[in-house]
């Protein structure tokens, strides 16, 4: 991959960290990743960066086993949720670990998340991990990823979610839905009503019709356009502060 594309993949993950932040799916922690294609290489964002103001510069590449090529930062701790995931899915290019208000509440009542909204209707029967501590050893990160299988979401219990996608965009779009289906489930739950999930041959075409590249997209332009007017993204393509102050 050229190294043209790489800068490319590089502001994908910055503006991804800063978007998520914005609708506050991240705060001072959490991580985006980006697998670079056809390598065993990735991007991450780094340990130290502000996820308010993450730049390019705040990107570092790690291998498969979490060691530092290139940046003047460390990865997260919790690097092994991205590197676990990667060694056992050729599908997944990209991992997001957030920390959303609405599944993490339904996850402490012990509700399962269900389909009850259009563009969130590939939410169903999302897998969850037990172990609430941060995933910092490649034990756990082994367990996670073991327990998202072939899923495109896992709960972790008491902590957060962890989606798996085929992009950075797509991962982030999915992000964003899962939490606003959760949110419209958690309200409708406080309504005391029996709540209508969708089933059957209308979650299909609900799926089918609500889920399109074309969409991921739409989204994916939504809130970069949304967080251009609020200069939320202003000097994303600069050397962060933290890499010229470690140099």
């Amino acid at each position: 991959m050229g190294q043209v594309d790489e800068k490319e993949l590089k502001l994908q993950v910055a503006k991804a960290i800063r978007l998520l932040e914005a609708v506050e799916l991240l705060d001072m922690n959490g991580h985006v990743s980006c697998r670079i294609p056809g390598t065993d290489r990735f991007f991450i964002n780094s340990r130290k960066a502000s996820r308010a103001s993450v730049t390019v510069g705040d990107i570092v590449m790690c291998d498969l086993n979490g060691k530092l090529l290139e940046g003047d930062s460390e990865p997260p701790s919790e690097y092994h949720i991205h590197t676990e995931i990667y060694k056992r899915r050729s599908d997944v290019l990209s991992v997001i670990h957030n920390h959303p208000h609405y599944q993490t509440v339904l996850g402490i009542a012990d509700v399962a998340m269900k389909p009850v909204f259009g563009i969130g209707s590939f939410v169903d029967n999302v897998p969850v991990y037990e172990k609430s501590s941060l995933i910092n050893t490649a034990e756990l990160g082994a367990e996670l990823a073991e327990t998202i299988g072939k899923e495109i979401s896992v709960q972790l219990r008491n902590h957060g979610t962890v989606v798996a996608a085929e992009s950075v965009k797509a991962a982030f779009a999915r992000s964003v839905f899962i939490e606003e289906n959760a949110k419209k489930q958690y309200d409708a739950l406080l309504l005391g009503r029996e709540i209508r999930v969708l089933t059957g041959d209308n979650l299909v075409r609900t799926r089918e019709t609500a889920w399109q590249p074309s969409i991921i997209e739409k989204v994916w332009t939504y809130h970069e356009q949304r967080a251009l007017k609020q200069g939320i993204l202003e000097g994303i393509d600069e050397q962060s502060p933290q890499t010229m102050m470690s140099k």
